[in-house]
């Protein structure tokens, strides 16, 4: 809002104008506010901020370095997933920049409504099959769609990347990404209108000594319900509690672990023949006085020291003091 002038500084400009000291269309251009232009394409909206887009390409960074531990285990082979751009695009461009055929998975992921598209070149496919079938990871020469056999392989690849997914939303929100067909062919699947607005995720994939493109197309309108929530700040926020509450899973589950506890009752040494002479009622001379504490293990390591005695009709041993390794 404008200064307000005082009824002085109005009557003072009355008579600047009356006597010509000021001209009224220079007062004018003054006064006339600065405007500001923004370019817009009504033709590709952009339905996402900055900083819902930050958000998005936090999300699918970690959906990378998820997907590529779950797969290195499963291909056993070295394997690796980048982000390597986050788009704003309309759904026919998608379609006319995926080449046919190719390897097409539309999933859900409710509770959100709508329907997704993971697409991978198969250079990279072909070359996961190959090493599932335990070849070195070579594609064929001539490209072509996969067969029913080849789609129940990828059906277990594709699992594994949907559990990196839902991992990797965690932190934003709980969703539960399910595979509803494979398809050879984008210009068969129509998820959404041509000129509906789409957010394209790009990835770098490295299997062996092969290379392709991954690519995850989501619809502006199965995420707009939850657009308030891709806030940068909120996903920091959620992940720390998502730490914690990590952090104490992992805890839980560490205390219900078995180790073996053992105590060392002392030393002796003697021949091999005396050892064999050995019978029942024989006794053997240790290196240790009654008294002396016995050394508790856990596992291979001295954890604890104690006496020797019963506790009842069990022989015990009764924890007098804790031995603390350096760097602990």
């Amino acid at each position: 809002m404008g200064e307000i002038l005082s009824q002085e500084e109005i009557d003072a400009l009355l008579r600047a104008l009356s006597s010509g000291a000021a001209e009224a269309e220079k007062i004018k251009e003054e006064a006339k506010p600065e405007v500001r232009l923004k370019v817009y394409d009504f033709r590709r909206p952009e339905k996402f901020s900055k900083d819902q887009i930050r958000t998005f390409h936090m999300i699918f960074s970690t959906f990378a370095r998820l997907g590529a531990t779950n797969l290195a285990g499963f291909l056993r082979s070295r394997l690796q997933i980048d982000l390597v751009s986050v788009d704003q695009l309309t759904y026919d461009e998608f379609v006319r920049s995926v080449p046919s055929p190719t390897f097409v998975c539309v999933f859900s992921i409710p509770p959100l409504e709508g329907r997704c598209i993971l697409q991978m070149s198969l250079d990279v496919v072909f070359s996961m099959i190959d090493r599932l079938l335990g070849g070195v990871g070579a594609p064929p020469g001539n490209l072509r769609p996969l067969t029913e056999i080849e789609n129940r392989i990828m059906l277990e690849v594709v699992e594994r990347l949907m559990s990196a997914l839902k991992e990797a939303w965690a932190n934003i929100y709980q969703i539960d990404p399910r595979v509803e067909n494979l398809e050879s062919n984008l210009e068969f699947v129509q998820v959404v209108s041509g000129n509906d607005m789409v957010v394209l995720f790009s990835f770098e994939v490295e299997v062996g000594e092969r290379s392709g493109v991954m690519m995850v197309c989501i619809p502006y309108i199965v995420v707009e319900p939850i657009a308030q929530k891709l806030s940068a700040s909120l996903w920091f926020a959620s992940r720390k509690s998502y730490d914690a509450r990590a952090q104490e899973n992992i805890k839980h589950w560490l205390q219900r672990v078995r180790l073996p506890v053992w105590v060392k009752l002392g030393e002796a040494r003697i021949r091999l023949r005396e050892l064999l002479a050995l019978e029942v009622g024989d006794v053997l001379l240790l290196d240790r006085r009654v008294h002396e504490p016995l050394e508790i293990y856990v596992g291979k390591r001295v954890k604890m020291r104690g006496l020797p005695g019963r506790s009842g009709r069990r022989l015990a041993v009764k924890v007098t003091e804790y031995v603390e390794e350096e760097g602990q």
